[in-house]
């Protein structure tokens, strides 16, 4: 699994037409499509580090996000895009939505 420390900021409709129409309930899991810039989308499972209850659009977050799905064979083709201070996208299926940047990586 792929632990990523990362901060994370959600499109505004007026910044990006496929962002997303309502704010997000942080006490749900967040799993969207995590982009590192390969085109291969990863899904992740986001949780804020504050104590939250809504992410809003147009502000910055601290996160955590869970990567299930990386397992070694993935991350040695990805490993050269994880790394501190890389950016990624946030995606909801193939519409961009918002953008991150990794500040930590632990692979266990």
């Amino acid at each position: 699994m792929l632990l990523l420390e990362a901060t994370i900021y959600l499109d505004t409709p007026s910044q990006n037409t496929n962002a997303l129409t309502k704010d997000l309930a942080a006490k749900h899991v967040l799993r969207p499509a995590i982009n590192f810039g390969n085109d291969l989308l990863f899904s992740g499972e986001i949780l804020a580090r504050d104590e939250v209850d809504i992410l809003y659009r147009g502000r910055t977050y601290d996160v955590l996000i869970h990567m299930f799905t990386i397992e070694e064979e993935a991350f040695e083709a990805i490993g050269h895009l994880v790394k501190v201070g890389h950016s990624f996208s946030i995606q909801a299926g193939s519409r961009v939505v918002g953008k991150g940047t990794i500040l930590d990586v632990v692979y266990e």
